[in-house]
């Protein structure tokens, strides 16, 4: 029986075999997953451009006001001092080579243009015999010079009228705005009048763009009997005789030999005009295509961006052609981007193509990029 019980001790179970077996749950039904969003578009961020050597705005601003030689100078120094000019080194060559053929430098441009190939690797710039007449100075309308006056007609007209000297060295034609004056002094109408006696010698077309309103500004300042402000008579008289204004220049004759007891300048009829000068300076044209900016721009008002302003209201998308713009001021380029900046919040896209490197520069250093795609012309 023992063995009996020692078989009753064993366990012949198979681990498992007298388990019951629980009923597999069913599988939950599949819950229908919602899609996750897409996700937010990141927007966009225009690349942020590095800031510009000194060396490359200070020569831009100079030359922009002018100062040539400086601007030249401030590059010379820089390149041969090896001066950091970060990404923007060949843009500062590029900026010398367009002076030196400005300021008509030929031996000094092929020397740069040697030192280019050599550093470069890479074909110069050449020597462009016709840049004298590629940068002749235009107003933004096709003409010539144009020269802009604003505030008040005083000292602070002789450094506007240097330029204007400047501009009439490569032009026909100088045609100076004076609509935005809002006064005037004895010492402003004396360096205009210099002005225009240098313009005469030198046998330039000159004509003023609204002179009555210049007229009207003087004559309310002018008292018969008064022995002051000789050179304001003056002015006043030659503002008549480029309006052809004979009978008023003969009313103001008189009250000049009156009050200063000396014979007055005589009328002589200002020669025929070229059918460029007759153009009315500020005359919208409806809707054009394009439009050009040209020559030297300096002290140009808003007034004389109305045939832009027609143009951008037409278009949404537009070029601006700056190929010939030779130099534009700090005045004429504030006006500009004031014009620019309302309509680019419009939605406009804009372009400023055929750019010079120095001009380029210059408005990049105004923030023009901004509110316009800047376009130079290839290095």
């Amino acid at each position: 029986m023992a063995d009996d019980d020692d078989l009753m001790d064993l366990d012949f179970t198979v681990p498992g075999a007298f388990e019951t077996k629980a009923e597999p749950e069913p599988a939950p039904a599949p819950v229908a997953e919602t899609p996750a969003p897409p996700p937010e578009p990141v927007p966009s961020t225009p690349p942020v451009r590095p800031p510009l050597p000194a060396a490359l705005t200070e020569a831009a601003a100079m030359y922009a006001s002018g100062k040539d030689l400086d601007a030249m100078r401030r590059l010379e120094a820089a390149i041969k001092s090896n001066e950091n000019l970060g990404d923007s080194t060949i843009r500062a060559w590029a900026c010398l080579f367009e002076l030196l053929q400005t300021l008509g430098r030929q031996p000094a441009f092929d020397a740069l243009a040697l030192a280019f190939a050599r550093r470069f690797e890479k074909s110069p710039p050449a020597w462009s015999a016709s840049a004298e007449d590629e940068n002749l100075a235009a107003d933004t309308t096709g003409g010539r010079a144009h020269v802009s006056l604003s505030g008040v007609l005083n000292v602070g007209v002789g450094e506007v009228l240097k330029q204007a000297m400047k501009l009439a060295a490569t032009s026909t034609l100088v045609r100076m705005d004076v609509s935005k004056l809002t006064d005037a002094d004895n010492n402003g109408a004396t360096l205009l009048m210099r002005g225009i006696a240098a313009l005469k010698r030198a046998k330039k077309e000159f004509v003023f763009g609204s002179p009555a309103h210049l007229a009207q500004i003087l004559q309310q300042k002018l008292v018969v009997g008064e022995r002051s402000n000789q050179e304001m008579w003056l002015l006043l008289l030659e503002l008549h005789q480029q309006a052809f204004h004979q009978e008023a220049f003969e009313e103001v004759a008189v009250n000049y030999a009156i009050t200063f007891e000396v014979s007055p300048p005589s009328w002589e009829a200002p020669p025929p005009r070229s059918e460029e000068a007759v153009k009315a300076p500020d005359k919208p044209l409806a809707q054009p295509e394009t439009f050009a900016l040209a020559g030297q721009m300096l002290g140009v008002g808003a007034a004389n961006y109305s045939v832009l302003d027609a143009a951008l209201k037409a278009r949404d998308d537009f070029d601006i052609d700056a190929r010939r713009l030779a130099r534009i001021d700090a005045v004429a380029a504030k006006e500009l981007q004031g014009v620019l900046n309302r309509f680019k919040g419009a939605g406009k896209h804009l372009r400023l193509v055929g750019l010079s490197t120095l001009v380029a520069v210059y408005l990049e250093s105004l923030d023009f990029h901004n509110v316009v795609e800047l376009k130079p012309r290839a290095i």
